[in-house]
């Protein structure tokens, strides 16, 4: 569990974003607004009855591009955005959340994209870490990054999310599981790949450096749920209904209550069942707690990417003015039982005050 100190908070200066429906931060908000989909037939990729899979790709990437590569692009492309918007901060340390060990990942893909970061950051090996945690990776690495900064372990903390299904290995698992949404499963998730950046530091650093502060960071908490997908036992939302109480225990109700929620829900049934027992426990702090953006639809599941994917649409929407409110509250769940909830501040203010 992690809080703000007032006293010096902990703000987001820069954000990029590489998706289906967007090469950068404002077209794929723009598109998630306006609910278009990324998804289309892929043309490489069938099912078990030879029917085209529907796959949220990145159009800019060639279909026959292999997976490494397709996910260093868009690392790279949404950690340029995020720096791009803050040049003159130079982060000490970086953090790249990736998906969960799965069939079809290539053994050296962590260390690859670790080592590449590195060189266009001009960081040592040791200062890019990766958080290989699925879903719930993105918004692990912001609650990492926020802990660092507020120990002073760090001055600027880079946060990258980069996940892609676009492995024929891959998409046969998840036919073989009844997880891939195809002609023979209704209950599936429509697959994606994407990228999302966010750019971390505390408050005296954007004040001495002139930045505008998109957004800052009330609450971060994880939490495992004891009875993850493929467990022994029925999931009743435990692991989440403890993060998402965590993060919200400490707002001043009702003035603070949640305004939107940001989520992983996927088209895949047990994360319905599980968002419905934890909102069940937890709506007190919601204005509404069915008031949630899922945007698999538009640009797929894309796995480790939706944490800061989750926060550039939070902060453009109150840049560009459609906002529910001042405080969304952003999750997600991975396979493995590990969930993650945080809270932001979208409240405009002056950096300082």
């Amino acid at each position: 569990m992690w809080e703000r100190n007032p006293a010096d908070d902990i703000c987001i200066v820069g954000l990029g974003a590489r998706t289906a429906v967007g090469s950068n931060v404002r077209a794929t908000a723009a598109a998630v607004r306006g609910g278009i989909s990324g998804l289309a037939l892929h043309p490489r990729f069938v099912d078990r009855l030879g029917e085209p899979i529907s796959f949220a790709a990145d159009p800019a990437l060639d279909p026959e591009l292999a997976l490494e590569q397709r996910m260093l692009d868009m690392l790279q492309a949404a950690a340029s955005e995020a720096m791009a918007t803050a040049p003159s901060i130079c982060p000490d340390a970086c953090v790249i959340a990736l998906p969960e060990p799965r069939a079809g990942m290539p053994v050296e893909l962590e260390a690859a994209l670790a080592q590449s970061q590195a060189g266009a950051l001009g960081l040592p090996t040791d200062g890019v870490r990766t958080l290989p945690r699925g879903h719930a990776a993105g918004l692990m690495a912001l609650h990492a990054a926020a802990q660092w900064l507020s120990d002073q372990a760090s001055q600027a903390v880079l946060v990258v999310g980069v996940d892609s299904y676009h492995e024929r290995q891959t998409l046969h698992s998840l036919q073989i599981h009844q997880r891939l949404k195809c002609s023979t499963v209704r209950g599936g998730f429509p697959p994606g790949e994407a990228a999302g950046a966010c750019l971390l530091v505390r408050e005296a650093v954007a004040m001495a450096a002139g930045l505008n502060v998109l957004a800052r960071l009330r609450s971060a908490a994880t939490a495992v749920e004891p009875h993850p997908l493929r467990g022994t036992e029925p999931c009743i939302g435990q692991g989440l209904t403890a993060a998402m109480a965590a993060a919200t225990r400490h707002l001043a109700l009702p003035e603070e209550q949640i305004s939107v929620s940001y989520c992983d829900l996927n088209g895949e049934r047990f994360r319905n069942e599980e968002f419905m027992f934890a909102q069940l426990r937890t709506q007190e702090a919601f204005a509404d707690a069915n008031d949630y953006l899922s945007p698999a639809d538009c640009w797929g599941d894309v796995g480790a990417a939706c944490g800061p994917l989750f926060v550039a649409l939070a902060c453009e929407s109150l840049q560009r003015g459609y906002a529910k409110g001042p405080y969304p509250l952003l999750w997600a769940g991975s396979d493995s039982g590990y969930r993650c909830a945080v809270a932001l501040d979208l409240v405009p203010r002056k950096a300082g005050t």
